[in-house]
């Protein structure tokens, strides 16, 4: 299926054309992390080793087309970050895969990379989804998340008025579940340990350069034009409330944390090289 016909049944699905190199070396990464799933668990049988291979290419993919939402204009980033996505495919029980491409798809509908606007039904799946992520990993606040990406989808250039309405939904299945499982604010404590430090500086790290960003040189798959500012922006706000929502249980957001720390790190290398040290 070409892209022209997938986007009569979706807006926010962006096909891979392997004529680029950046996209060939993602799929050739992307098998050989299935490889490597299988490598490393193929001791406890083939009933083990297959889902793993599945689970490795996830999350390397999944690292890689994150980092390309949240920051657009660093593809080379991308590619730290989907290294530091397998690095937590190699160390983590049992990272959380699908709130990463729930993820992915929230700040895609608040970025537009594809061009064009989300259609309702692209809408209801992620706010499905979105309440899934809730209920499966026990993450009352993650409707919040999914909530705000809504709502700026709602508010920004070209809003979409009926996205609050998505929004307001998933608020709302943010408190249910709160009421629900008796969840209150003393429940939410802050980090207790070194990981969870580190994982809140590189959000905080961040949430800076989100503030600093400025200008979007990225255009948009389909007509091409200049990506919004503020809504990339505004989906690098969503990435970073994926994260922070998570932050005491890092398992469940440790490839979220793993791609914004590996933006972070190609946002210092690249300005490392553009303003070298003198003396």
């Amino acid at each position: 299926m070409n892209s022209r016909s997938l986007y009569r049944y979706t807006s926010i699905a962006r096909p891979l054309d392997p004529s680029l190199a950046t996209n060939r070396a993602v799929l050739i990464l992307t098998a050989l992390a299935a490889v490597l799933g299988v490598l490393v668990s193929w001791g406890a049988g083939a009933v083990v080793a297959l889902p793993a291979a599945a689970w490795f290419a996830l999350i390397v993919f999944g690292s890689w087309a994150l980092a390309r939402e949240l920051d657009p204009d660093d593809n080379p980033a991308a590619f730290i970050s989907l290294a530091a996505g397998l690095l937590v495919a190699l160390t983590v029980g049992a990272p959380g895969v699908l709130v990463v491409f729930v993820t992915l798809g929230l700040a895609r509908i608040v970025n537009r990379t594809t061009g064009l606007a989300a259609r309702k039904s692209d809408s209801a799946v992620l706010a499905v989804l979105s309440i899934l992520v809730i209920y499966t990993t026990a993450s009352p606040l993650y409707g919040l998340v999914a909530g705000l990406a809504f709502i700026l989808d709602g508010s920004l250039k070209e809003p979409l008025r009926h996205q609050w309405l998505f929004g307001l939904v998933c608020i709302g299945a943010t408190i249910v579940y709160m009421v629900d499982h008796d969840v209150g604010p003393g429940q939410l404590s802050p980090p207790d340990s070194l990981l969870e430090w580190l994982g809140l500086l590189a959000l905080l790290v961040f949430a800076l350069n989100a503030l600093l960003t400025r200008k979007v040189h990225a255009r948009a798959d389909v007509n091409r034009r200049r990506l919004d500012v503020n809504r990339v922006r505004g989906s690098m706000a969503v990435g970073l409330a994926a994260g922070l929502q998570g932050i005491t249980r890092p398992e469940s957001v440790a490839v979220i944390i793993a791609v914004i720390a590996g933006i972070c790190v190609g946002m210092a290398v690249r300005k490392g090289f553009r303003a070298p040290a003198t003396g």
